[in-house]
């Protein structure tokens, strides 16, 4: 028996040192991966350390800035740059961007250059970068010179373009550009034409050709146009050599210097953010920015913000969901905790007589205490660096101390478990040993005080959760409230245990037969006080946690299912990107696919007005029928369609009935009405039915009409596109997804032809420009939106999708360390029962009786305990709800609230599993009691 206990000490030492080691290990490499998700998904000005020097007229004398645009200052002033950078910051040189570029894109002015909006020339950015021959081969012509000729007013130099800025623009070596000067005209000559070297997916993700607008591809940008639509020029880089940098100094608005450097993403930590935001600041003000000034004389440098907001915005956010990991964390090390104090104090318990015997024998507190000391430490030492060096091997990250510091509390809490509970345990000696008796004790004032003082911590961390929230992440208090209200659970079944066992005891006195009374009177007579509350602390703080941590992740879900819900409208929709028409029988092809239950075509106006009343109204006219089963099957405000419907006797001056956002129905005042002008319709409308949401607005003031009702009034307008559907809403779980993406795609009916002119189109432009250009030319283009794809997109975020994963695992460890839990305490009475049952079967108890007292002795406890454990996870909802914001956890909009949900499974499976674990034990040890040869060993053997 001393081999197994010291087996099982050693496994759950190791178990519960591994799980301190990894959280924190895990914790990191969690965050380290989440800040290179931010920084790969940042635009790339926004995850490079980038700085401008000007060398426009107005900053310094012509000398001067002559100087300043030399190669080897640039060169020089890179270095300093460079060598200011201090660590956590880490730069990667070899994808380092620098040169002089002009201020400003300077207009090209040749005719033949192609214009997709008449009047609007191409723009064009002269840059100087250094490094082009190494990472650029050539396809046509050679790379330029430094050789600048003419007069100040008339200079002409060469430069060199991308392949696809040639393809594009129409330029091939020997052309000339010519720009306006400060003076004159600037001549560029086309000297060649580059690809970059590498794969396109090396080019798309270099620094060195993104980190300059438009050096690899052209791009057409627009130029809004009020009251209609934008028009677009192209924009294209021309790379000249740095020795011919001084010639941009003629442009009218001069030049720069620019430097970006990409951040060598893994070596900078999650734990290090803070520090390199200080060292970005520092680098723009302070005594370091001005020695970087003095160093590289190339008059002020101006460090981008884009980097610094990056880290800002990923530290903010982490800062958000700190709290609730902190919560998950605290919860999970106080459950395990509590089952190592359960397996001292059962460890010290089963020797009880042992320790009396020694302390009968003149033995002193401090030696019994060393005795059994060492004895643990033997044991649970060794088991904890294993453990602690598997979780160092097994799980990545960039610190180890709070990992190490952690295994090395569990390992010292486990070896001060029981000689801690043994000294205290014979502080006086007892001639014999206190009858222990739950249903009849009575409870002491040291536990009154006790109970008084945890109930007090109770209520303030619940009021603090729910008044302050948890938005204070290093409030432990506020983090320990869910465990707070285990241990006030716990504290409470103590108490009110002993009321059930008695009156179950005293019915079954009553009755006939042993198995009953016999079963009832052991549960009442628990190994002691101490070992049955510390067995319920351990169980009720476990299945709370786990839990509390399922209602979090169904909130969660929840709050994911709600947004991408408000975000599609139902489980997918089509619609016209161009504000178009779709056509008439999609709707009807729509509710041909498998799974689809219902389809509603509506359109939408964006700008309707009521007049004298609201502008900006989101006005939809919709297939009434269709687009109310819709929203009531959704949930989003649904209506009768009879209530937005008209007959052929409706006057056309009467107000068409609507259903209307709460601050319209105020201003139209009831059934009184008002007008609603859209472009091309005027109708009056009333207020007919209040809404606060519906499927095809996404906020705001909305209307929703009846376009069969709005043709009646308006003969005129039907069969126009003024009531054409450009949306179709579809209602379906299980809709073929793959079905309707052909079905959107094939209305276009031009895909195979304009997708190949879209590929390079009229101007060999493929960037996002180009491709809103594209969509406009070939009109009828439609999009499919999915509920599930939009819900995916709040969880594929590293820093949501690493803390859910957390989250989950610490759910499971608190599940797992309530089994231990109880199989501990099933294992420490393991003995007593079988030779108790032995004895019982030698005075004639059948098996089957012998199995119905094992479970009531036992199953009343672990009952009440499940009971309690559901009960203590379901109150922490309306408890700790109101304080707990879930959004950062969610990725949601801050639109969709995100709180806690009473999520049956979570509530109910812990508890369920812990009763069949129970019942199962108990089983297992009626058959092995009924073993051949088995009783007479129980018979012969004194019970530990």
């Amino acid at each position: 028996r001393v081999r197994r206990g010291a087996l099982g000490l050693a496994v759950l030492v190791l178990v519960t040192a591994f799980t301190a080691a990894a959280l924190p290990r895990a914790l990191d490499a969690s965050a380290d991966d989440a800040l290179r998700d931010a920084l790969s998904r940042a635009h790339p000005d926004d995850r490079l350390l980038s700085g401008t020097a000007a060398a426009s007229p107005a900053s310094a004398e012509p000398g001067t800035l002559r100087e300043r645009v030399a190669p080897d200052r640039v060169r020089a002033a890179e270095q300093a740059l460079r060598e200011a950078v201090r660590p956590p910051l880490r730069l990667d040189r070899r994808q380092a961007a620098y040169g002089v570029r002009s201020t400003a894109p300077a207009e090209v002015r040749d005719r033949r250059l192609p214009r997709p909006s008449p009047g609007l020339d191409p723009r064009v950015t002269l840059t100087a970068q250094a490094g082009l021959t190494a990472r650029a081969r050539l396809t046509a012509g050679r790379l330029p010179d430094g050789t600048v000729t003419g007069p100040e007013g008339g200079r002409r130099l060469q430069a060199a373009v991308s392949a696809r800025t040639a393809r594009t623009l129409k330029l091939r070596p020997g052309d000339t550009l010519h720009l306006p000067s400060g003076y004159g005209e600037t001549s560029v000559e086309i000297t060649g034409v580059y690809a970059p070297r590498g794969d396109p997916g090396q080019v798309r993700a270099s620094p060195y050709w993104n980190a300059e607008d438009s050096l690899v591809r052209p791009t057409l940008v627009p130029v809004p146009v009020q009251g209609g639509s934008p028009k677009h020029y192209w924009h294209f880089s021309a790379v000249i050599h740095p020795r011919a940098a001084p010639a941009l100094l003629d442009l009218r608005e001069g030049a720069e210097l620019f430097w970006h450097y990409p951040v060598d993403q893994g070596a900078l930590h999650a734990h290090q953010v803070e520090e390199a935001e200080r060292q970005l600041a520092s680098l723009s003000s302070g005594p370091r920015a001005a020695r970087l000034q003095e160093r590289a004389a190339v008059g002020r440098i101006t460090v981008e913000e884009g980097l610094a907001e990056t880290l800002s915005a990923f530290r903010r956010d982490r800062s958000a969901l700190s709290p609730l990991l902190l919560i998950a964390l605290l919860g999970l090390a106080t459950a395990g905790t509590a089952v190592l104090l359960l397996s001292g104090a059962l460890a010290a318990d089963r020797r009880r007589e042992e320790l009396a015997l020694l302390r009968a024998r003149g033995g002193s507190l401090p030696g019994i205490a060393g005795r059994l000391l060492a004895e643990t430490a033997a044991v649970a030492v060794p088991a904890g660096a294993v453990g602690t060096g598997l979780a160092l091997l097994a799980v990545p990250g960039s610190r180890s101390g709070a990992a190490l510091a952690a295994a090395c509390g569990a390992t010292a809490v486990a070896a001060l478990a029981l000689p801690v509970r043994g000294a205290l345990g014979q502080r006086r000696a007892r001639v014999t040993a206190d009858r222990a008796d739950v249903a009849r004790a009575r409870p002491s004032r040291r536990r009154r005080v006790v109970e008084l003082t945890v109930l007090a911590l109770v209520a303030g961390a619940v009021v603090a959760v729910r008044q302050r929230g948890t938005a204070d992440g290093g409030d432990a208090l506020l983090a320990l409230a869910p465990v707070l209200l285990a241990c006030a659970a716990a504290l409470l079944l103590m108490r009110c245990y002993p009321l059930p066992l008695r009156l179950l005891s005293r019915a079954a006195a009553r009755r006939p037969g042993p198995v009953a009374f016999l079963g009832l009177a052991r549960a009442g007579r628990a190994p002691s006080a101490a070992v049955s509350g510390l067995a319920l602390l351990a169980l009720l703080v476990a299945l709370t946690v786990a839990s509390f941590g399922g209602t979090v992740l169904a909130g969660v879900a929840q709050a994911r299912d709600r947004a991408a819900l408000a975000a599609v409208g139902a489980d997918a929709r089509i619609e016209a990107e161009d504000g178009g028409a779709l056509p008439a029988g999609l709707p009807g092809a729509v509710r041909k696919v498998p799974g689809v239950r219902e389809a509603a075509a509506y359109r939408t106006q964006p700008d309707g007005e009521l007049t004298g009343l609201a502008s900006g109204v989101t006005v939809i006219l919709a297939d009434a029928p269709a687009y109310a089963r819709i929203a009531d099957r959704t949930g989003q405000g649904g209506f009768p369609a009879r209530a937005l419907r008209t007959d052929r006797h409706t006057a056309a001056s009467e107000p068409l009935p609507a259903l209307v956002s709460p601050g319209l129905a105020r201003g139209l005042g009831g059934r009184r009405g008002g007008t609603l002008a859209l472009p091309g319709l005027q109708v009056p409308v009333r207020a007919e039915l209040v809404r606060d949401e519906t499927p095809a607005a996404r906020g705001g003031a909305f209307l929703v009409l009846s376009r069969e009702a709005v043709a009646r009034a308006r003969p005129d307008a039907r069969g126009t596109a003024l009531l054409a559907a450009d949306t179709v809403l579809v209602d379906g779980p299980s809709a073929d997804g793959a079905a309707l993406r052909a079905l959107a795609e094939r209305r276009d009916g031009q895909d195979g032809k304009h997708g190949q002119e879209g590929k390079h189109g009229q101007n060999g432009q493929d960037g996002k420009h180009g491709r809103g250009a594209r969509d406009a030319r070939e009109g009828g283009r439609s999009v499919l939106v999915l509920r599930s794809a939009e819900r995916a997109r709040f969880a594929d975020s590293a820093l949501q999708s690493g803390a859910e994963r957390l989250y989950t695992a610490a759910v499971l460890a608190s599940a797992g360390y309530a089994a231990l839990a109880v199989l501990l305490s099933l294992l420490h009475t393991a003995p007593e029962r079988l030779a108790l049952l032995a004895r019982l079967r030698t005075l004639g108890l059948p098996r089957r009786q012998g199995r119905g007292m094992l479970l009531l002795e036992s199953l009343p406890l672990y009952a009440m305990t499940a009971c309690a454990g559901a009960l203590t996870g379901l109150a922490t909802v309306p408890l700790l709800g109101p304080g707990i914001d879930l959004t950062a956890l969610a990725g949601t909009p801050d639109s969709v609230p995100a709180g806690l949900r009473a999520d049956p499974a979570a509530l109910l499976l812990p508890p369920l599993a812990l009763l069949v674990l129970a019942a199962a034990g108990l089983l297992v040890q009626s058959r092995l009691a009924g073993l051949p040869g088995r009783a007479t060993a129980d018979l012969r053997t004194e019970p530990p």
